[in-house]
C-alpha cells in the first residue's frame, strides 16, 4: 500500500525536490570516497616503507604436502668431538646378574660421548695492594695499579663492566632485569645506580675509539646514512648513523634536520652519499647522491597494486634489469657494459614521458624526473650499492632496543648507547669479537676470561 501523497503547493514541492537532490549528491560523494578507499591497496612492507612489524599477521594456513625440518638433499651437520677438559670413567662395579664385584676386572671401552656444560660462575674478589719505596736519591716512588683498575673508588673490574654493557647494548636487557641476571647467574648483587654508573663509565672509555671510527668514516669515498626515532626524556629524538662497509658511527640528536649530518662530517665532503629521499639526507655534504632503489621498487609495487599497469611494472622491470647488469659487471667487456647502461638510462627517460592518468604513477614519474641522476649511480660506480639496506641493517638493533627498553631517561644514557652501537657494529663489520673490542677500550682483566669460569 502506497503512503498518501503529502498535500504540498508547487513551491513547497520544488523546495523538497531540491533538498532531496542536495542530500543525494552528498550521499553519492560519500559513496565515491568510500569506494576509492576500498579500492586503494593497503600499505605493507612489500609496497611501501612500512616495517614488517606493522603488517597484519593472520592465522597461518596449513600448507598441504609441506613437512617440517630439512628439505630433501640437505646435509646434516653433527658436532665434532673435541679434546675433553674433564674425563669421567664409567666402569662396571657389580654384576646385576649374580652380584659379583667387577671393580678389579679388566674392562674394555664400548662407548663414549661428550657433554658440554658450564660450571657455576661466581665473582672473583681481586685485592690490589699498592706499595711505596724510597729511592737512594731520597724520592719516594709508589707502585701503579694495572690499566683498567687505576680509577679511584673503583669497585668493579673491566670484565664486569664489559659484560654489563654487552648484556644491555647487544641483548637489550633493561636495568631491572639486568640486576636479576647478575644476581641469578653470577651471584653478584648490584644496585640500579651501580649499573647506571657502569654504563656511564664504559661510555667514557668508548668516546676516543668512537671518534677514531668517525674520522675513518669521514675519509671514506662512499658513505651511507639513515636515522630512526628514539624517546629521550619523554621527547622525540633521533639516532643517526653514518656507515661504510668497514665502519659505523652512531649519534643521538634532538632534531631530524640536516644540520646533524653537517656537524658529524665537519669539513669533510663525501664523493657519493647513499640515502633515502628524506630532505635532510639529500642535504648532506656530498658531491653526488645515490638513492635507495629498494624503496622505489616498493613504491612502484604500491602503484601497481593500486591499478597502474603501464608505468609501474615497466619501471620496476627496468630497475631490476639495472641490478642484474650491475651484478654482471665483471663478466662483461667495458664496451658492452657501457652500452647496457646507456640503453637503460634512455629507456628510463622514455618511461618518464609515458602518458598515464593514474595519480600514483604520475606522482612517481615526477619524483623520478627530479632524481633521475640519482637512480643509476650504482651503474656508474661498482662500489655503490643498489639500495641503502646497509644503513637500515645498522639501525635495526636500535629499533629492537627501542621496543624492548622503551626509551632513555637521560641524554647521557642515549649517548652511551650510541657509543656502544658504534663499537659493536664496527667490530662485527671487521670480524672482530665484540667483547675483545670492548676490552681494548676498557683495558684487559687481570684474570683471563676463561679462568673466571673455572673457579
Amino acid at each position: 500500500m502506497k503512503p498518501p501523497m503529502p498535500e504540498l503547493s508547487r513551491e513547497e514541492m520544488w523546495e523538497l525536490i531540491l533538498q532531496l537532490q542536495e542530500q543525494l549528491g552528498a550521499a553519492q560523494a560519500k559513496v565515491a570516497e568510500l569506494e576509492e578507499k576500498i579500492a586503494k591497496p593497503k600499505k605493507t612492507d612489500r609496497n611501501s616503507s612500512v616495517p614488517p612489524s606493522k603488517n597484519w599477521h593472520g592465522k597461518r594456513e596449513h600448507r598441504a604436502g609441506k613437512r617440517r625440518g630439512g628439505k630433501p638433499g640437505h646435509r646434516g651437520i653433527s658436532r665434532v668431538n673435541q679434546e675433553p677438559d674433564v674425563v669421567i670413567e664409567c666402569r662396571a662395579e657389580m654384576c646385576t646378574h649374580c652380584g659379583s664385584d667387577l671393580s678389579e676386572c679388566e674392562q674394555e671401552l664400548v662407548q663414549r660421548h661428550q657433554v658440554i656444560d658450564i660450571p657455576p660462575v661466581k665473582p672473583v674478589i681481586i685485592e690490589l695492594r699498592k706499595y711505596r719505596a724510597r729511592c737512594g736519591c731520597g724520592y719516594c716512588q709508589e707502585g701503579r695499579y694495572p690499566a683498567g683498575y687505576d680509577e679511584p673508588q673503583q669497585v668493579f673490574g673491566p670484565h664486569l663492566h664489559v659484560l654489563i654493557s654487552y648484556f644491555n647494548g647487544t641483548h637489550h636487557i633493561a636495568h631491572q632485569r639486568l640486576q636479576r641476571v647478575m644476581a641469578d647467574v653470577f651471584g653478584l648483587s648490584m644496585s640500579a645506580g651501580a649499573i647506571v654508573n657502569s654504563l656511564r663509565r664504559t661510555a667514557n672509555k668508548l668516546e676516543r675509539p668512537a671518534y677514531d671510527i668517525l674520522r675513518q668514516v669521514r675519509r671514506s669515498t662512499i658513505i651511507g646514512s639513515d636515522e630512526t626515532g628514539m624517546r629521550v626524556e619523554g621527547a622525540n629524538w633521533w639516532l643517526w648513523t653514518l656507515q661504510t662497509p668497514q665502519a659505523s658511527y652512531f649519534a643521538i640528536a634532538d632534531t631530524r634536520a640536516g644540520d646533524v649530518l653537517e656537524a658529524l662530517m665537519a669539513e669533510a665532503v663525501a664523493e657519493i652519499w647513499c640515502c633515502d629521499l628524506f630532505g635532510a639526507q639529500l642535504n648532506a655534504p656530498a658531491r653526488r647522491f645515490a638513492i635507495c632503489n629498494a624503496h622505489q621498487l616498493r613504491n612502484l609495487q604500491f602503484a601497481l597494486d593500486a591499478g597502474d599497469h603501464t608505468f609501474a611494472p615497466a619501471m620496476q622491470l627496468l630497475l631490476r634489469e639495472g641490478l642484474h647488469l650491475a651484478r654482471c659487471h665483471d663478466s662483461l667487456s667495458p664496451q658492452a657494459y657501457q652500452r647496457g647502461v646507456e640503453a637503460l638510462k634512455a629507456a628510463c627517460l622514455s618511461l618518464l614521458d609515458l602518458p598515464t592518468e593514474h595519480p600514483d604513477a604520475r606522482r612517481l614519474q615526477r619524483r623520478f624526473r627530479k632524481h633521475h641522476d640519482k637512480l643509476w649511480v650504482f651503474l656508474d660506480h661498482p662500489d655503490v650499492p643498489f639500495d641503502n639496506n646497509a644503513s637500515e641493517r645498522a639501525l635495526r638493533p636500535a629499533v629492537v632496543h627501542r621496543k624492548v627498553i622503551g626509551g632513555f631517561r637521560s641524554e647521557g644514557g642515549a649517548t652511551a648507547y650510541a657509543l656502544y652501537r658504534t663499537i659493536e657494529d664496527t667490530a662485527r663489520k671487521q670480524n672482530h669479537p665484540v667483547l675483545h673490542a670492548l676490552h681494548a677500550a676498557l683495558g684487559p682483566p687481570l684474570l683471563p676470561i676463561v679462568s673466571l669460569f673455572q673457579q
